[in-house]
């Protein structure tokens, strides 16, 4: 990033340049981060925050972040409250008067390079939503492609489609979702009448979830893929699910697709807790780790790390990536927590175990707050959390009893009592009262063990395999909402298949840039004008749903995270409102990352 005027205006010889590393970089007037060997980018002036926002650089993707609400940061002049995208040349505004360019060092030399040759409507076209300035209410481009070749077609960006051969991670769906559009316009074989086009068009969607749910399928064993065809076909779903014109035809294709999402979602979390599996035994290894990067640790660190860059690179929706990590938390607190309680050898029942617990569990959540995933760590750690606690606590008289139920409120009654009676004193201890233990018990039998019961819950020593949680698909936070004009990446994604001549893509430069042009109650519309025409063009669709009744609750986000938190609340079902059928709830906060940048800097500008 380097410094511009407040215009944008280069300042020549004066500007000041600031690298983006790889991982965090705090911006701010603290340079605590410096001192743990963290990154930071030191700004003082009007409205400059302690620890203002921050800049997460990785896997070639970087975003920003406000630290809470009244740490003033702006991109292109619009302030923004969430993790937001920084696409190559905006311009980023700390407090009131530190501006900055953010340059992408690859896209630059991609711009300059296209520049000196001829290379056809796409680069030439602004890419990721650049210079969009057209108002008309159409998307960015259409595609089309004709029918003879359309399952070559299909099976060049779904079956035959290599994850990694792809900038744009979600060029399949955007290709799809105009593929639908085609199908859906009269330009599709204008000699059929309505009735036929919509059976062609629901026939091919239908298709073509089928062939992304077979992909996933056959791909299980392969995280990469898993996560590349989640997010696609999340995205994807959105995109027929609110498109007021193709919706109604799609519900066989959006059956099969939420499907496949959840089949995804599940095979990658078997993936992922796999890896964890063969790393977690280090994490109760016998030793001190004063080395942070050779501790017990660092394995489970590492796996978590490279999860989250494979979630960002491939553009996972935030609830996605919260529901994984929750789920990855709970597997490393069933793992250990299940040695400790468990009648074998060793015993980690000790004070000394305790104390390596409770350091070991902390860099974890360190590690998650950076994430923005401290409410989920907190959240599904926190049995093994009160277990460490449990044991570095005193136990010797009546007056840490209080002290012990308020702290460890977590542990149930037969938990308590294995912990307790396992527990092996150090030389300078007394050994536990067995009053003590039984009182200890007690408490937690009409407080922990009751409210189980009353969630229907089994009381159980070990903890279970499984998080009890369901699969949600996320509302919001997709990238539709962000991406303007055509990105750079779906062009190039495009080309060989036009050269095949399997499909033919046209940007439309009077587009007003938004891909959500056709969506259901958009609160931001272009002004009327005309439009492509559709399927659904001289009829409207409203298909009866068994809509619930709407219940507002308000949720208060922490401050702290870097916009991948989670908020819950407790609902109790009631005969008016009978589908809240779950105790937590999780919302989203959009992470939408739609361009892949790498060794990136800002530029004072």
């Amino acid at each position: 990033m380097h410094t511009v005027a407040k215009n944008g205006n280069e300042l020549g010889g004066t500007g000041r340049q600031h690298q983006l590393h790889l991982n965090v970089t705090e911006v701010g007037t603290d340079r605590s981060s410096a001192h743990t060997g963290g990154q930071s980018l030191q700004l003082f002036g009007p409205n400059i925050q302690p620890r203002h926002c921050v800049i997460a650089h990785t896997e070639g993707i970087v975003t920003v972040t406000p630290s809470f609400r009244d740490a003033h940061t702006f991109v292109n002049g619009q302030r923004i409250y969430e993790t937001t995208i920084l696409q190559h040349g905006c311009i980023v505004r700390f407090g009131r008067i530190h501006n900055f360019r953010f340059i992408d060092p690859q896209q630059d030399d991609r711009i300059r390079h296209n520049s000196s040759m001829d290379t056809g409507n796409y680069e030439r076209y602004p890419p990721g939503g650049g210079g969009v300035a057209g108002r008309d209410p159409i998307l960015p481009a259409v595609l089309e492609f004709r029918e003879e070749s359309e399952d070559a077609f299909l099976h060049a960006i779904t079956t035959d489609l290599d994850p990694t051969d792809i900038q744009f991670k979600l060029a399949p769906t955007y290709t799809l979702y105009m593929a639908a559009r085609f199908r859906a316009s009269t330009h599709y074989r204008p000699d059929l009448n309505p009735t036929e086009r919509a059976h062609r068009l629901t026939e091919m969607l239908t298709k073509v979830a089928a062939m992304v749910q077979n992909v996933i399928h056959s791909r299980h064993g392969d995280p990469t893929s898993l996560a590349f065809w989640m997010a696609n076909a999340s995205e994807l779903l959105h995109f027929l699910k609110q498109d007021r014109h193709v919706s109604g035809y799609s519900l066989t294709a959006q059956d099969i697709l939420a499907e496949a999402v959840q089949v995804a979602f599940r095979s990658l979390v078997d993936c992922m807790q796999a890896e964890l599996s063969t790393s977690l035994p280090v994490f109760l290894e016998d030793r001190e780790d004063a080395n942070e990067e050779e501790g017990s640790t660092a394995h489970v660190l590492s796996i978590l790390t490279n999860t989250m860059a494979l979630m960002r690179r491939c553009r996972v929706n935030a609830a996605l990536t919260i529901q994984l990590f929750s789920q990855l938390f709970h597997f490393v607190n069933m793992w250990v927590f299940n040695r400790i309680v468990a009648d074998t050898h060793p015993n980690y029942c000790t004070r000394v175990w305790g104390v390596r617990v409770k350091r070991r569990l902390a860099r974890v959540e360190v590690w998650a707050e950076k994430q923005g995933l401290e409410l989920a760590s907190d959240c599904h750690l926190a049995r093994l959390s009160q277990a460490a606690l449990l044991l570095q606590s005193q136990k010797s008289s009546a007056d840490d009893i209080a002290t012990i139920s308020s702290k460890c409120f977590k542990l149930n009654s037969l938990q308590l009592r294995a912990i307790l009676e396992k527990y092996q004193p150090l030389p300078d201890e007394p050994p536990i009262p067995q009053d003590l233990i039984d009182n200890v018990v007690a408490v937690a039998e009409s407080t922990s063990d009751g409210l189980s019961r009353e969630e229907g819950r089994e009381v159980r020593l070990e903890e279970e395999a499984d998080l009890q949680l369901p699969f949600l698909l996320p509302e919001d936070g997709y990238s539709c909402d962000i991406v303007r004009g055509v990105p750079s990446g779906l062009a190039e994604f495009l080309g060989p298949l036009q050269l095949a001549a399997l499909c033919s893509m046209n940007p439309q430069p009077t587009s007003s840039g938004y891909w959500t042009i056709y969506m259901q109650d958009q609160d931001t519309r272009p002004p009327p004008g005309p439009r492509s025409p559709s399927v659904m063009s001289n009829r409207s669709v409203s298909l009866p749903r068994g809509e619930p009744e709407i219940h507002v609750i308000q949720l208060h986000k922490s401050n702290s995270g870097m916009g991948l938190s989670i908020v819950a609340t407790k609902v109790t079902r009631t005969a008016t409102s009978p589908f809240l059928s779950t105790p937590l709830d999780l919302v989203s906060v959009t992470c939408s990352v739609l361009l892949p940048l790498s060794s990136s800097c800002l530029k004072k500008v």
